[in-house]
């Protein structure tokens, strides 16, 4: 390309950072329609337009180089003036994931999805991959301005979305590329092209910003919900990369969920704090802590009661809360008297609201004598030293509605994990326990996993579960109490007398008989009582293998507490529950499936099938298995480290977007790096690939033995020094996995040029499969086996290297 080298990299570092912030803004609408971030479908979908525009351009390769800088320039506007088409697009897909089970054709709307989001994908790839057939003296500037501009896009999207709505950062990040295709135009020679093509995408982004379209929300998720009722109005609203949040006031907001059905007398007014459509807590209007004496009708009220019980001249207990919301945590202790009470939430923005505009709503609890809130997440603030707790209140923090209806079965949490439990247990005082509420479900699933995962952590800790656990129920909350000690003979009859005075049902104390349980909300069978029996007995592993959903306990290496189907247990599921079978299928896991499926499809009709005319050139060709095998590994091996590297390190960053961001940016720097340093070595192509392979499967096994260790360390840091560290563990792996694509692409293009085209093309669907598969096989094997699985792609890839077309 004739023009400034300065400029040109400018417009790549332009589109770099609007196709990877573009990522993140997908991400986040997703999240706000479908209850997950998806981050495996967006990436995959990357991955499919830039694999797609690989395909496009070997077969328009002459004509596009005739005058590549004006194709550069167009294909960049063109992504500019697609994004917002794409957007609009995404939001009108009638795609309903509640009906996925028992509609399959709704499959049908995920493939028009991806399709919807593809085109800024396709064009941007383009745009950068025609800006890379330029002289190959002025490559390595390219790439890095490509990486720069790419990672740059990964932590600006996180910062923009503090101060831009997602649908406006949608149409910045597209003006974005736009500026880069204004760059690249030549004006002088092409007036009138340039005008055009300027004109039509500021046109189609000046409008977009002016009406921006909202990210759609579910219709049955609370926001939809509450806005429908008469006079409910918006009162606060703040959007954030940790998720959107809406205030939302009205007369006809009554939301207690777990109060007992014996309590009859009114509720204080309400607000109703809403983040990411579903998730809701209540802002209570009391004015004193005594008004909160409605939340002692609750399940997450008994530990107070069993605290109490143990010496009645015992000061208040010292509190910790996790998720402070509303303050509906903060005003139960307050209202029993603690003597203190730390309250954590991880969302900044909730904290200034609360302070802020909610101040007369509840917001006073934030500033109460004796309450301290802390912008922490729970996993890093108790995995630091600090201070004991007679009390660690851990409510339902996910949406009822998301959590019954298996929406977040593909969502990892580290908070509900044994080594999560155990970090908690370790700071709680003598005597002090851990209560842990979840939302009743039938049949029951993540209670019993819940249960599971306390009995596990108290017996790593030397301790019986059977005397150190207590579970009751309502007809909405179930509470689990786990105990430093085994429970005083006075907290047992303080927790019966609890039960009986609210009409909640025990469903496990040391000594419980069968006949005490089962008597208030009454169910076919008492499962909890004979689930709990099992589950502290002999007959754990029995039970675990007999029960219809999967509810052991979940660990650091399978973080997904929400996810309970198993596929062998469906039969037994159709037997028993027959037509309403499809309803516990979870639609999380469904909509991953399906969306792999889809994307399979995406990729044979738009990257491999337009290469079939030009198989011809391959009769003949030696070393073609061994070529393709090599690129097919290649793109699997990686995608499938960075999206379980992405997963994993959620627990050293805390928050999906957070660890998108770091990891994406991360994977691309660094792997670029060692794209760029693989060209300088003397050492031929092959041996490159075979020692950089080798050096993949090493750092992977490193931190299959590390990697525990690694994040234990980096929990109590800051967020800034997490992601550096982040970046740190990522970089060795990401520099040996950069140097072997390009290394094999040297080799192809000098020994065998016709094959280049099909190794791009199966290396592209090949990522996209991985980046899809990643998820599924970390909830079905774990991480260590997904890096296991990786290892040996890598593995297997250095070994095809051998086989390799060579020069004649």
């Amino acid at each position: 390309m004739t023009m400034p080298p300065w400029r040109l990299r400018t417009a790549l570092a332009l589109v770099s950072l609007a196709v990877v912030g573009l990522e993140l803004a997908f991400m986040r609408a997703l999240a706000l329609r479908f209850w997950s971030h998806l981050a495996a479908m967006v990436i995959a979908v990357a991955l499919l337009g830039f694999a797609a525009a690989g395909t496009l351009l070997s077969l328009l390769r002459r004509r596009v180089l005739r005058d590549a800088r004006t194709w550069t320039s167009c294909l960049a506007l063109a992504m500019a003036a697609s994004a917002p088409a794409a957007w609009w697009a995404c939001q009108r897909v009638p795609l309903d994931v509640a009906f996925l089970p028992w509609a399959p054709w709704q499959g049908l709307y995920v493939l028009v999805l991806q399709a919807a989001m593809l085109g800024p994908f396709l064009l941007g790839g383009a745009a950068l991959a025609i800006a890379m057939l330029d002289d190959p003296a002025r490559l390595g500037g390219h790439y890095a301005a490509n990486l720069a501009g790419s990672g740059a896009g990964a932590l600006a999207g996180v910062a923009a979305l503090y101060v831009l709505g997602v649908e406006h950062l949608a149409t910045a990040l597209a003006a974005t590329a736009a500026t880069g295709g204004a760059m690249l135009m030549p004006w002088r020679r092409r007036p009138v092209l340039g005008g055009a093509s300027a004109l039509a995408a500021a046109a189609v982004l000046a409008a977009a910003w002016a009406r921006p379209v909202e990210p759609g929300i579910s219709p049955y998720s609370m926001l939809a919900q509450a806005r429908s009722w008469p006079d409910v109005r918006l009162v606060a609203h703040r959007d954030g990369p940790l998720g959107r949040i809406d205030v939302l006031a009205g007369p006809t907001l009554h939301h207690a969920p777990g109060l007992s059905l014996q309590y009859d007398q009114p509720l204080p007014p309400q607000a109703m704090m809403i983040v990411d459509a579903d998730q809701t807590c209540s802002l209570y209007d009391c004015r004193s802590a005594r008004e909160y004496a409605f939340l002692d009708h609750t399940t997450w009220a008994a530990p107070y009661h069993v605290l109490a019980a143990r010496a009645a001249s015992a000061p208040g207990p010292a509190v910790c809360v996790i998720g402070a919301g509303g303050g509906e945590g903060i005003g139960l202790a307050l209202f029993h008297h603690s003597r203190s009470v730390t309250a954590l939430e991880v969302n900044p923005q909730v904290i200034d609201l609360m302070r802020g505009e909610l101040a007369d709503r509840g917001g006073w609890l934030y500033r109460a004598p004796g309450v301290q809130v802390l912008n922490r997440e729970a996993r890093h603030y108790f995995s630091s030293p600090g201070p004991a707790f007679d009390l660690i209140h851990l409510p339902p923090l996910d949406a009822f509605g998301a959590s019954g209806a298996g929406r977040l079965a593909s969502q990892e949490s580290f908070l509900y994990t044994v080594q999560s439990l155990e970090a908690m247990l370790r700071r709680l005082a003598p005597g002090g326990m851990l209560s842990v509420t979840r939302w009743a479900r039938t049949p029951p699933r993540d209670e019993l996993r819940m249960l599971d995962m306390a009995a596990q952590a108290l017996r790593r800790r030397g301790r019986d579960p059977r005397t150190h656990l207590a579970l009751l129920r309502s007809w909405a909350t179930v509470t689990l109490l786990v105990c430093d000690k085994p429970l005083a003979p006075a907290q047992t009859d303080a927790l019966r007398r609890f039960c009986d005075d609210r009409g909640f049902d025990l469903c496990w104390l040391d000594g419980l008989r069968a006949s005490e349980v089962n008597r208030r909300h009454v169910l076919e069978q008492p499962i909890y009582f004979q689930a709990a029996r099992a589950l502290l007995g002999p007959g754990r592993r029995q039970f675990l293998d007999d029960y219809l959903f999967a509810v052991e306990a979940c660990d650091d290496d399978r973080p997904y507490f929400f996810h309970s189907f198993r596929w062998r247990a469906l039969t037994s599921l159709i037997g028993q529950l027959g037509g309403m079978a499809p309803a516990f299928i979870e639609t999380g896991y469904l909509l991953h499936v399906a969306a792999l499926a889809q994307a399979l499809l995406l990729g044979l009709l738009l990257v491999l099938l337009p290469l079939a005319p030009r198989a011809a050139q391959l009769r003949g060709q030696g070393g073609k298995a061994a070529s393709l095998a090599c690129f097919l590994l290649m793109g699997a091996g990686f995608m499938l480290l960075e999206v379980g590297f992405f997963q994993r390190l959620i627990l050293a960053v805390g928050n999906p977007v957070y660890s998108a961001a770091a990891v994406i940016a991360g994977f691309l720097v660094f792997a670029g790096m060692g794209s760029a340093a693989s060209s300088r070595w003397a050492a031929s192509p092959q041996r490159i690939m075979r020692v950089g392979g080798l050096c993949v499967v090493a750092t992977a096994l490193f931190y299959l033995l590390a990697l525990d260790d690694l994040l234990t360390l980096v929990q109590p840091l800051t967020l800034p020094w997490r992601v550096l560290l982040v970046e740190a563990i990522i970089a060795p792996l990401a520099l040996a996995m950069g140097h072997l694509f390009p290394s094999a692409m040297r080799q192809l293009g000098r020994a065998a040029s016709p094959l280049v085209p099909w190794a791009w093309a199966v290396n592209g669907v090949a990522s996209v499969a991985a980046a899809l598969a990643a998820p599924l096989l970390a909830m079905a094997v774990g991480f260590r086996s997904l890096v296991l699985v990786a290892a040996a792609c890598y593995a297997l890839a250095a070994l095809a290297a051998r086989a390799l077309p060579v020069n004649s």
